[in-house]
């Protein structure tokens, strides 16, 4: 009699932990697709990973930068900076070919507002779980060197830390944008509570297999 009420048991805990796992599931994919559309994010790819190719990746990402810082200021949702970054997509393959030049380089230059996959990435503290974003991607040459990346919207290229973690102004834009469940999630609760910490590696886990 122990042994088949210990079954029941079994049995049961299984098919509640099978529930469990199916909302955890639901509820991590929802959360991923939410992020996710709630940035615009800048992509800059090196030609190679040579010393100079990578040094001028950054004086490209720092002319498009201030080329757009302008631009995008009044830029008040996703729609309103993609559709900005459309209109500008001629200008901005101009200031990247003009700084690739003026570096006395003559490499090429492929500019593209798209949908693409990053990995799970950090920006000064904060963590961006893997998935497709919206971004405006620029690729240096033949583009096989190491990437560097930021966030056009909320305006988080535009803000920076040399501590390594999220400057106040560029919190408030993130909390701006998102849930307060999706902000705990990216940018760390302030006690660093454990459950943020399980939510954000299993948004890595169900996030490989996408």
């Amino acid at each position: 009699m122990k042994k088949i009420i210990s079954g029941e048991k079994f049995t049961m805990a299984l098919f509640i932990g099978l529930i469990i796992t199916g909302i955890a599931m639901q509820y991590i994919y929802t959360v991923k697709a939410d992020i996710a559309k709630s940035f615009v994010r800048l992509h800059v790819i090196a030609n190679s990973n040579s010393q100079g190719d990578q040094d001028l990746k950054l004086k490209v990402r720092d002319s498009i930068v201030e080329h757009l810082k302008d631009k995008l200021k009044e830029a008040n949702s996703t729609e309103e900076t993609k559709s900005i970054i459309k209109k500008e997509l001629e200008s901005i393959a101009k200031a990247a070919q003009e700084e690739i030049f003026a570096n006395d380089y003559n490499y090429a230059v492929t500019v593209s507002l798209g949908n693409y996959r990053f990995p799970t990435r950090s920006y000064e503290g904060a963590m961006l779980p893997a998935g497709n974003y919206d971004a405006l991607r620029i690729i240096i040459g033949e583009g096989m060197g190491e990437n560097w990346w930021c966030v056009l919207y909320p305006q988080l290229c535009f803000t920076s830390s040399q501590s390594g973690t999220l400057p106040e102004e560029s919190r408030q834009k993130l909390k701006n944008v998102l849930t307060e469940d999706e902000f705990n999630i990216i940018a760390g609760a302030k006690d660093g509570s454990m459950p943020v910490k399980i939510k954000f590696r299993l948004l890595e886990i169900f996030g490989r297999g996408e």
